[in-house]
């Protein structure tokens, strides 16, 4: 496609050669925000509350040809456990069908959050690729819950962190591992671009058990790697360590700590890597 470029004191941005495209005779610049104004941490006040909610499906209704999830009582406990020791309160609910899903993020969105520092969702399920989460009865689309605590759906949560921690398979693939000799150091270049206003999906983490495309592991007796992990590290480090530093090291434990050991060759010694998906804007550091 044919684009003319269009030079201002900030930087370089295109415009598009095309006689519909609304903004053929206007540049396109930054915004006249500073960011060296704007906290470089979330507000933590240990005077408000911070909410949480944890969706524990273990049961399946015959037409998903879901098993039952056995071990996620010891995951929802034990997180359950680390996030009120985070000073969270937590809402619990266990089997909610797909439309129960929609109803209690909907009753999360309409609460009043103004006393509220930030919002937790923990999510056990089972899951497929394209980010679809089982609810007992079918699959619903994650980002089709998470828009519903966005700035235009839930203005009270605009600029306060929103994180969302999936416990689920995001498809089938196997993850064998490989050996490792030498690790390079990886550097990388960061550019801030300030802005007035703030992106819908600005202040999201989302937090993903295991990488797209790829099986999560679970123990019907000590429950998933991915939560036992993070409830560990929460538990350990979470008044510590900001929360970027808190899931390299859950991502740490989960890939060095864990491996598959079954009598069936083609599920041994398999590996696993939780897959967090960050745009938060700010350090986020909880308290106890």
């Amino acid at each position: 496609m044919d684009y003319t470029y269009t030079k201002t004191l900030e930087g370089v941005f295109f415009k598009e050669k095309d006689p519909d495209f609304p903004f053929q005779d206007e540049e396109m610049e930054f915004a006249g925000a500073c960011s060296e104004f704007v906290n470089t941490r979330y507000n933590m006040d240990r005077n408000r509350v911070n909410l949480a909610l944890i969706i524990n499906n273990v049961e399946f209704e015959e037409s998903t040809k879901m098993s039952k999830r056995q071990g996620s009582e010891r995951d929802a406990s034990a997180i359950k456990h680390t996030l009120e020791s985070l000073h969270f309160k937590v809402i619990e609910r266990k089997n909610l069908s797909v439309k129960s899903m929609k109803q209690i993020f909907y009753d999360i969105s309409a609460l009043d959050h103004g006393n509220h520092n930030c919002f937790v969702c923990v999510i056990l399920s089972h899951g497929e690729d394209d980010n679809q989460i089982y609810g007992t009865d079918d699959l619903i689309n994650l980002d089709d819950l998470v828009e519903m605590l966005l700035p235009d759906s839930c203005p009270d949560l605009i600029g306060k962190p929103k994180l969302f921690f999936i416990q689920a398979c995001r498809g089938t693939k196997l993850d064998s591992g490989a050996v490792m000799h030498d690790a390079g150091d990886v550097r990388v270049k960061y550019h801030n671009i300030t802005s007035q206003k703030i992106p819908l999906w600005a202040d999201v983490l989302l937090a993903y058990s295991t990488v797209p495309g790829f099986y999560s592991y679970e123990n019907s007796t000590n429950g998933t790697w991915f939560i036992q992990s993070l409830a560990h590290i929460l538990e350990k480090d979470g008044d510590r360590l900001e929360l970027q530093q808190l899931m390299l090291s859950v991502n740490r434990m989960v890939a060095y700590e864990y491996e598959s050991k079954t009598r069936h060759s083609e599920i041994n010694e398999m590996k696993q890597v939780p897959c967090i998906v960050s745009m938060l804007t700010k350090e986020l550091h909880f308290y106890k």
